[in-house]
């Protein structure tokens, strides 16, 4: 997706309206390790020339600039960057164009585009972008729900879920996070995709979802590239649940504690076995915790 956002500093007489930039980016889902492509081009659509312009491309952090010079009215001048994605990149990296011109002799202005890819994350725990848990003298440092709600820890400590812990439900076995309160420690499912490898029967999931019951589709893909779609229906964490792998007793909301029960749930997709697995695609349920709009949370998943 394309985002264009103008900044100004000092400004003609005149009114001034800073000229487009746009940008591609080849491949549009880049793999780590591997080449990528920006092309951006600057169109002057104002009245006045654009002296001194320097056109610089970004990807992440990295980036190069280029001398463009006089850019005249009606004038388009394009320019492309060939760089390489680092081979532990992962998650969403932003691709940026930007463009810096002097508009008259005591001023200049600048404009800009940017796109983000999606790369694979290499492990769940790098999709972490939520924190569900706060300590129970410390609420304000999670929110699951977009309402500053969360699972508080010395709960989940008593059922056995403390970080790091080793538990199974259902002859399934699941790693807790191992993360302080307050941390990234559930990735909301919204089609991120996450390296897996090595093989087996099922591939199961531990979380829940906030707002309403999370509904979504996702796909395994496995090692020689054939595709596995499925669905999951994960109810709603409020409430003592009878089909829940654990119930807590209460948890925080904005005002404080509050004592009623919350539950976890286990769900997951048969696999073809023995087939050696390559990636999976999460559920897209939501973009991100939101009051009133269901999104599902993952906090561990196994391949068994």
């Amino acid at each position: 997706m394309n985002t264009h956002r103008t900044e100004h500093t000092d400004r003609p007489e005149e009114d001034f309206l800073p000229p487009p930039v746009s940008l591609t980016v080849t491949p549009p889902v880049p793999e780590p390790g591997k080449a990528v492509t920006l092309t951006a081009t600057l169109t002057n659509t104002t009245r006045i020339a654009l002296r001194a312009t320097v056109l610089y491309l970004a990807v992440g952090g990295t980036g190069t600039g280029a001398g463009l010079g006089t850019l005249a009215p009606g004038r388009s001048v394009t320019r492309t960057w060939r760089t390489r994605i680092a081979d532990d990149a992962e998650g969403r990296i932003v691709c940026t164009a930007h463009a810096l011109f002097d508009v008259h002799r005591h001023g200049s202005d600048c404009t800009r585009a940017t796109s983000s890819v999606l790369l694979p994350y290499r492990s769940l725990r790098g999709a972490f972008d939520n924190a569900g848990i706060a300590s129970d003298d410390a609420l304000t440092v999670a929110d699951i729900d977009g309402s500053k709600s969360s699972l508080s820890a010395e709960a989940l400590a008593s059922a056995g879920l403390a970080p790091g812990a080793e538990v199974t439900y259902g002859g399934v076995p699941f790693t807790w996070p191992d993360m302080r309160p307050g941390s990234k420690d559930n990735a909301v499912a919204a089609g991120q995709t996450v390296r897996l490898s090595g093989s087996g029967s099922r591939l199961s999931f531990l979380g829940t979802s906030t707002w309403g019951e999370g509904r979504g589709d996702g796909k395994v893909v496995y090692a020689d590239g054939t595709e596995q779609p499925f669905s999951v229906a994960v109810p709603d964490w409020y409430g003592a649940n009878a089909s829940a792998a654990v119930v807590l007793p209460y948890r925080h909301i904005a005002a404080g504690r509050d004592d009623s029960p919350v539950s976890l749930f286990t769900f997951g997709v048969d696999l073809v076995a023995g087939k050696e697995l390559r990636s999976l695609v999460l559920p897209k349920v939501g973009d991100a915790p939101q009051s009133g709009v269901p999104a599902l949370h993952i906090f561990a998943m196994t391949v068994n």
